[in-house]
């Protein structure tokens, strides 16, 4: 049973004050000795399952099948996106995402066909840790969570959040297990995927510094490189979109 949605928002709070009376330091990672063991979980299970699989996903599964599942998955979130963007105060990047839902979801056959791009609206991107930053909410510290990778308490508090708006929770009658795991997987084999090349450069970087001996610690890279790539999605956030 999911938790209600006041109790969810009542333990936000609570972290959001706590992340906001906190005076961290610089890495802000009191729980790093935990984190480490984790990175190191999520990269021996990337090598042994999700990396291999998420390959396999690629190579033998049809390109116009790939298209069509990536399609659907980014528009089952498309009231994520909506929600988040009306909650960030930015009604025309939330109009473009009502907009894509209902012409993916009837004209295009459930999302299976991206209408909406080919009709020039634009695609968004937008969750609740963003959302509870553009209204001054503290990251709080450093988290990597299993298999989903680095992250912070507001942004994993927003994980939770973002449950609600998706269409699987809209109705009494939620979809079957298999439905959501399904879901899950096939997202997670898509975003794999699309970090393959990303991993790739990365461990040839790592590798070349080691070279010539100005290796930084992976982990400490990760933690870092994440966190300026959320930060400066957020500040674009603050500005507002395009």
């Amino acid at each position: 049973m999911r938790p209600a949605l006041p109790a969810v928002l009542t333990a936000l709070a609570a972290l959001s004050l706590a992340a906001c009376a906190s005076t961290p330091d610089e890495a802000n990672d009191p729980f790093e000795p935990g984190n480490r063991a984790m990175l190191g979980f999520n990269v021996a299970a990337d090598r042994a399952v999700v990396g291999p699989a998420a390959r396999a996903y690629g190579e033998y599964t049809p390109g116009f099948v790939r298209s069509g599942i990536g399609n659907v998955l980014r528009n089952l979130r498309e009231p994520v996106v909506f929600a988040n963007l009306i909650l960030q105060g930015q009604p025309g990047p939330a109009a473009d995402s009502a907009f894509r839902f209902a012409a993916n979801t009837t004209v295009g056959l459930g999302g299976l066909f991206d209408v909406a791009s080919r009709e020039g609206a634009p695609r968004h991107e937008a969750d609740f840790g963003e959302t509870m930053a553009v209204w001054g909410v503290g990251e709080g510290p450093y988290l990597m969570l299993p298999f989903l990778g680095p992250s912070n308490v507001r942004d994993t508090g927003g994980r939770v959040a973002d449950r609600y708006a998706h269409p699987f929770n809209w109705s009494a009658n939620e979809p079957d297990d298999a439905i959501r795991w399904t879901e899950r997987v096939l997202r997670v084999g898509e975003i794999r995927l699309e970090l393959d090349e990303t991993f790739e450069r990365m461990a040839q970087e790592n590798a070349d510094a080691r070279e010539a001996g100005t290796a930084r610690d992976p982990y400490v890279l990760l933690r870092d490189t994440w966190r300026a790539q959320r930060r400066e999605r957020i500040e674009a956030a603050r500005q507002g979109r395009d």
